[in-house]
C-alpha cells in the first residue's frame, strides 16, 4: 500500500514576502524612533530642569514672533545679570503678576538711583515695555527654542491627551505583538 504524498501549500509570488518583511521592519523602526524622540523630548522638558542647570518654558503669546513663534518651547540657561547684554532674550516674572513669566529681548541696560535695570521689548511689539526689570543676581537667558512643540505639550496635559498618551502606545504594542505572533506562525507552517 502506498502512502499518499501531502500536497505542499502554493508558493507565494517570488519577492513579495521579503518586501513585506522589510516594510514591517522599517515601520517598526520608524515607530520606535518616533516614540524614542517623544520620550526624550518629554524628559528634556519635564525632568531635565529638575536635575540639570536649565529651564524649559512654553511661549504662549506672539510678542516674540517671528523669532520665537507662539507655542515654542524655549530652553534657558542661568547667567549673572552683569553678563546679560542688549540683544539677549531673557525670561522674568511680569511685574505685578508673580505667576506670569515673560520672554522678551533686552532692549537697553540703564542705571538709576536704585541700580541697573533692563529695558525689555518683544520683537513683535512696536515700543519697549513699560516696566523695568532689575539687573541683579542671576537670571535665565534663552539658549535655544523648538517651534510649536508647546502646542503638543498643552494637548498632552488635557484629559483626552493623557488618555491617548496611554492608549496609542498600548494599541501599537498590541499590533506589533499580533504581527510578530502571526509572522512566527506563518514561518513555522512553512517548515
Amino acid at each position: 500500500m502506498e502512502t499518499p504524498i501531502p500536497e505542499s501549500a502554493p508558493a507565494a509570488p517570488i519577492g513579495s514576502r521579503p518586501a513585506l518583511h522589510w516594510a514591517g521592519r522599517i515601520a517598526a523602526w520608524a515607530l520606535t524612533a518616533a516614540a524614542t524622540a517623544v520620550v526624550l523630548g518629554l524628559l528634556a522638558i519635564t525632568v531635565g530642569p529638575r536635575f540639570l542647570p536649565y529651564q524649559a518654558l512654553v511661549v504662549r503669546s506672539g510678542s516674540m514672533s517671528p523669532t520665537i513663534p507662539t507655542g515654542s518651547v524655549v530652553f534657558y540657561t542661568k547667567r549673572a545679570a552683569d553678563k546679560v547684554k542688549v540683544g539677549d532674550v531673557i525670561v522674568f516674572n511680569k511685574p505685578g503678576a508673580t505667576n506670569e513669566k515673560v520672554t522678551h529681548r533686552v532692549y537697553d541696560v540703564k542705571s538709576s538711583a536704585t541700580g541697573r535695570y533692563f529695558v525689555t521689548k518683544g520683537d513683535a511689539n512696536g515700543a519697549p515695555d513699560d516696566w523695568r526689570v532689575p539687573a541683579v543676581g542671576t537670571g535665565w537667558v534663552a539658549a535655544t527654542h523648538v517651534a510649536y512643540v508647546g502646542y503638543a505639550l498643552s494637548d498632552i496635559q488635557s484629559g483626552l491627551g493623557r488618555l491617548l498618551l496611554l492608549l496609542v502606545p498600548a494599541v501599537l504594542l498590541g499590533l506589533i505583538t499580533v504581527y510578530e505572533i502571526w509572522n512566527d506562525r506563518r514561518g513555522g507552517a512553512r517548515e
